[in-house]
């Protein structure tokens, strides 16, 4: 609690510096409460199947993000980690489309996000599509976030959002992988 009183100070304090602001909003927001194991996430893989991130794990190092279609942020990290993907095959990479369809009410079709990968010339090969209350019940409150689990399921970082910092700590991750 003294950690967000003194982010909300500092908030107040920041009103005056458009900069500032900007990256502090983006801290807030990503307050998390980090989870000791991996969060259970179920939805629809690529071919319309049922899965979960418990089923999804083979106890291997894992990255996993969380993304949404209309992210700008998502967007821009999705590549990198595809190369990443590429770079390290002894670690998994499953992709959650983490957010609600505002006109359905429910998880974003498959035939929605197969359509934006391909417009964007994405390979991605483990996808879960979710939504917003399954990546909420995760503590992921803001997108990209990027979950970086041992081999035993254990979540040793939370990166959210898609910065310079945060893509230097997922390479560090992977390199004593």
């Amino acid at each position: 609690m003294t950690s967000l009183l003194k982010k909300s100070r500092l908030f107040s304090a920041a009103l005056s510096k458009p900069i500032a602001l900007a990256v502090l909003c983006i801290s807030l927001t990503g307050v998390t409460a980090q989870a000791d194991s991996l969060p259970n996430i179920v939805g629809r893989d690529l071919d319309g199947k049922i899965t979960s991130l418990h089923r999804s794990f083979d106890g291997k190092p894992t990255v996993i993000n969380f993304w949404w279609i209309k992210c700008s942020p998502c967007k821009q990290e999705l590549p990198d980690l595809i190369a990443k993907d590429a770079a390290y095959p002894n670690v998994d990479f499953i992709f959650v489309h983490a957010e609600t369809n505002a006109k359905t009410k429910g998880a974003y079709e498959i035939d929605d996000v197969k359509g934006f990968l391909d417009r964007q010339a994405l390979l991605l090969d483990r996808v879960i599509i979710g939504n917003t209350k399954a990546r909420k019940s995760a503590g992921v409150n803001a997108l990209p976030t990027t979950l970086l689990v041992d081999k035993q399921g254990r979540v040793d970082q939370t990166l959210v959002g898609f910065t310079p910092e945060n893509t230097a700590k997922i390479s560090q991750w992977l390199g004593r992988r």
